[in-house]
């Protein structure tokens, strides 16, 4: 049994990653919507052949793709070319045997003066307001926010997990959104701390390199709690929808085979496929996707503006695609080359 003490220890864990993967439910569905190239079929997010072990590298065993493995990573130069910066698509949880890094991503932490992350998922300055955030106003509960037969689902998903629903009764849909996958994913083996912003937070301060963020914690968690109630209660069906389906172990095992092997068109193609029968698929892509790239992309090109060497690692969602920060970055005249 969870103990509503356990219980609280675990959500405040799970702060700095709840973002992503309350996103991962839908934005995996919503990002499809960008996906314009993309052709419209089904596809298993198995593994890449029938020995290769998604959560492990495994070099020699997709050595056999003819243009071989490679990173999200890409070399971003000014428009002049007298400046570089690396951009560098994330999972926001993982395994210890991701590590080490390819050769290419090592090389590009070398040769940058300051790793950037989505967000400093150790940064506790605002905390207590993350925690107030997450929460309706004392004295409300969620079953006076969602539906009835969402909250009989959603007690059914809650129960299976051992969680008791009094411990978060007073949560917000979508953070409950975020946290049940994250739940799904450590019972297949994954860990928060093994996520790859927090291994390249702990390897900037290893190696004493500057850190900095894209965003803020507490700035993610109010764009997320500030959605309306209506979308709020979409993203928790969305979600409830995936693992009810069996599908959440199915999403992380595509999104590491796209990021094992660099793919981006697969991760696309797994976006197309996972966005079927998602509800207000175009205002949740709007709000948690497309509607922070501006400001991701001014802060990039301030950075790439300095002259020190960046190394920036952002959601690998927030990458790929028509509307994912390489091609705008590309639309405002930089140049960039996958590595």
């Amino acid at each position: 049994m969870t103990t509503p003490r356990d219980f609280f220890q675990f959500v405040r864990r799970l702060l700095g990653v709840v973002t992503y993967v309350a996103c991962a439910a839908t934005v995996l569905g919503v990002a499809a919507a960008s996906a314009q190239s993309v052709p419209t079929k089904a596809v298993t997010a198995k593994p890449v052949t029938a020995d290769y072990d998604p959560t492990r590298r495994a070099p020699d065993k997709i050595a056999a793709r003819r243009d071989g493995p490679r990173a999200l990573l890409w070399e971003l130069k000014s428009r002049d070319g007298s400046k570089t910066l690396y951009l560098f698509g994330t999972i926001h949880v993982g395994k210890p045997d991701f590590y080490p890094l390819p050769s290419a991503v090592q090389t590009a932490i070398e040769r940058s003066s300051v790793i950037v992350v989505e967000a400093d998922v150790t940064d506790q300055t605002d905390a207590a307001e993350m925690a107030r955030l997450m929460d309706y106003p004392k004295g409300e509960t969620i079953d006076r926010h969602i539906s009835p037969s969402l909250l009989t689902r959603l007690k059914a998903q809650l129960e299976k997990r051992r969680i008791p629903y009094a411990n978060v009764a007073a949560m917000r849909p979508v953070i409950l959104s975020g946290m049940l996958p994250v739940v799904e994913y450590m019972q297949l083996g994954y860990d928060i701390n093994s996520g790859l912003d927090l291994a390249l937070i702990r390897q900037a301060r290893r190696d004493g390199k500057k850190l900095a963020q894209l965003e803020s914690p507490v700035g993610q968690v109010r764009l997320m709690t500030a959605m309306p109630a209506p979308l709020q209660e979409a993203f928790l069906d969305n979600a409830l929808t995936m693992i009810e389906q069996g599908r959440s172990s199915e999403q992380v095992t595509g999104m590491v085979n796209a990021w094992q092997l660099g793919d981006a068109k697969f991760m696309l193609e797994l976006a197309d496929e996972a966005s079927r029968g998602q509800r207000e698929t175009d205002q949740l892509n709007q709000i948690l996707l497309w509607g922070r790239h501006p400001a991701m992309l001014d802060k990039i090109e301030a950075f790439l503006a300095t002259g020190d060497t960046h190394f920036v690692a952002v959601g690998s969602l927030h990458l790929v695609g028509p509307r994912g920060l390489v091609n705008l970055l590309a639309e405002r005249g930089h140049q960039l080359v996958q590595r």
